[in-house]
């Protein structure tokens, strides 16, 4: 397979995106893989955001011994079930990368075929995350301290007194700068994926090969790879903008719909002598159980087609610049279909209209 521009990898991701989750459209097997790769794309970063909160250990010193315990013991429990569920998310990266690759139906053996692969990939990452929380606890410390300190000097304020701009500028500074912080890390995570774990699922080379291989094709191509990264991000911001908005269509057509539904049945009910307050918990309880209802599935069919079409991207920028990877997805695409020629035209075949 030629090498692709980053440009010219967009038509071919989309059709083998409608390719794997659409032809044909399964409901049971289109969810599956979505899910997959949903959860998958859990697996790009370690974070341990419940470190963070060790740094109110302080305060719970002050209150007692048992409340800083307690603290330490929730900190670390946490940790653990999200370091367990990482390793899971991680290991499930390698079964996504194969059902892009290869078409591949059946999670299960994809997810025993990589047990040996995956463990060095999962562990830098953790240490990573763990680097990563370390350099940031200083500066989060400072910053929750400080904006503490203006939350308690606001109980001096007079009566319609704004409060100082300084707590403008930390409030909405200290968002804008941890969001843009964490998508920048989720970003770099995704391109380790995208072009780490093709080396490592392919031939099980070692983790400082694939970095090795990572590291040449950015210093060969700087200007593709640049263009990757820009279209990566844009590609990315509009199909979320997209299918948020979508999403938010079929929430409310599936609301008027049920709504008007429920409330013929809660007229009904009411007639019936049922108790205005039981109507109102049943319709908050339906209404949250459709929400969910409909973020379990279409939202996360939305996000796996997002997903899907990005690891297809991936794959077609790199196949023409990794032979091994460019014959395996040339293999699994199927010939385009030949489209019929136009039959010339017969007079035989006109039938003239009834006088």
């Amino acid at each position: 397979m030629p090498p692709l521009s980053a440009a010219d990898c967009i038509s071919p991701a989309l059709s083998r995106t409608k390719l794997i989750l659409f032809s044909p459209f399964m409901k049971g097997r289109t969810w599956k893989l979505s899910a997959t790769g949903y959860l998958a794309t859990a697996g790009n970063l370690f974070l341990p955001f419940p470190l963070v909160y060790l740094i109110f250990l302080p305060a719970a010193e002050r209150a007692g011994k048992p409340f800083a315990i307690a603290l330490i013991t929730a900190c670390v429990a946490f940790t653990a079930v999200f370091l367990f569920l990482f390793v899971l998310f991680s290991r499930l990266q390698f079964p996504f990368f194969e059902v892009v690759l290869n078409r591949e139906q059946f999670i299960a053996p994809l997810w025993r075929k990589h047990r040996g692969v995956y463990a060095a990939w999962t562990w830098i990452k953790v240490a990573v995350g763990l680097a990563i929380v370390a350099t940031f606890a200083l500066p989060i410390a400072a910053y929750s301290r400080r904006l503490i300190e203006l939350f308690q000097s606001m109980s001096s304020l007079k009566a319609g007194e704004m409060p100082p701009a300084e707590f403008f500028i930390l409030i909405y500074g200290g968002m804008f700068g941890f969001y843009a912080i964490i998508i920048l890390l989720f970003f770099l995570g995704s391109l380790g994926y995208d072009f780490i774990v093709p080396s490592l699922a392919l031939e099980s080379v070692p983790l400082s090969e694939a970095f090795r291989r990572f590291g040449k094709l950015m210093r060969a191509e700087p200007g593709q790879f640049a263009l990757y990264c820009l279209l990566k991000v844009v590609l990315g911001f509009v199909g979320y903008m997209g299918l948020t908005f979508a999403f938010e269509l079929v929430l409310l057509f599936a609301f008027a719909i049920v709504g008007a539904i429920a409330l013929l049945f809660g007229f009904l009910l009411h007639l019936a002598g049922v108790a205005t307050t039981v109507l109102i918990v049943l319709a908050i309880v339906l209404g949250v159980l459709l929400y969910f209802a409909l973020f379990g599935y279409v939202m996360i069919i939305g996000l796996g087609t997002l997903l899907t079409f990005f690891e297809s991207y991936s794959l077609y920028f790199l196949a023409g610049r990794y032979p091994l990877l460019g014959d395996l997805l040339a293999r699994s695409t199927p010939p385009p279909q030949a489209q019929p020629l136009p039959q010339p035209w017969n007079p035989a075949y006109y039938t003239p209209p009834p006088a």
